[in-house]
């Protein structure tokens, strides 16, 4: 600042200097309020971290996991008592096993794991036809084999968190000759719909019997066939076997076919 003064017709001039912040200290606020920012992001980050590690360990939870031995125990109760009937025809237990089949198992995500790779490279009227193909298959394939076992009960053991959202419902199957085997049911909670947030559901989408995958073996054997016939001779057997013109031989040889 510059101040004019006046004395006797002599002009003074007088420098006042104000005082300014020096750079240190302007450095150092700046640092103070970039610090406090950092802190409070990082807080916000880690309480934001928390609330997805807590919703990605639903499986975790006790009450869940009851639900989800319920879930199994009731299917198994139900597929024991509608596909044990030595009376009913094959008509009547296919339907029985359809029924048990969309009430229990994602059919649509095993489609797709069933499928592998080979679903990027099919085209979409090949991907159409094979999903409208794919639980029919299912019912014919499975209803031939679990009329065949002798199976007296299902015995939920314990349920084992798999992921962020599966778990696995460990269960021992006993005989008709009182042996038992163990068979895992990977069971995936679906969501819940803003018009029932209380009923929670579930679906199977993998059953290990024991420590084979039937997802994995469904999916190796597709893929063996792609690769002899390629994607139009898998659609091929798919739909020859739903329409009852060949059915797969229930042995290790999945390439073996039968005529009926």
């Amino acid at each position: 600042m510059v101040i004019n003064m006046h004395k006797n017709s002599t002009t003074q001039t007088i420098a006042l200097a104000v005082p300014a912040k020096s750079t240190k200290t302007r450095k150092r606020m700046f640092m103070a309020t970039f610090s406090t920012l950092v802190i409070l992001f990082a807080l916000l980050w880690s309480q934001n971290i928390f609330a997805a590690d807590k919703k990605a360990k639903l499986n975790e939870d006790p009450a869940i996991q009851a639900e989800a031995a319920d879930f199994i125990q009731h299917l198994a109760d139900k597929a024991l008592v509608s596909l044990s009937q030595k009376s009913a025809s094959l008509v009547d237990l296919e339907a029985r096993f359809r029924e048990i089949l969309e009430e229990g198992f994602d059919v649509k995500y095993i489609s797709k794991i069933s499928l592998g790779r080979h679903r990027k490279q099919a085209s979409k009227d090949d991907l159409k036809t094979y999903y409208k193909l794919f639980p029919e298959y299912l019912v014919r394939v499975y209803t031939s084999r679990l009329t065949k076992l002798d199976t007296k009960k299902v015995d939920v053991t314990k349920v084992l968190p798999n992921g962020k959202r599966d778990m696995y419902v460990r269960t021992i199957i006993t005989d008709g000759e009182d042996k038992t085997f163990d068979v895992d049911w990977r069971v995936r909670p679906q969501k819940i719909t803003a018009e029932a947030p209380e009923d929670r559901h579930y679906k199977i989408i993998d059953v290990k019997i024991e420590g084979i995958s039937m997802a994995r073996t469904q999916r190796d054997d597709f893929a063996s066939r792609i690769a002899e016939s390629g994607m139009s001779g898998l659609i091929a057997f798919m739909h020859d076997l739903v329409d009852g013109s060949v059915m797969v031989a229930d042995s290790k040889d999945k390439a073996k076919q039968t005529t009926r």
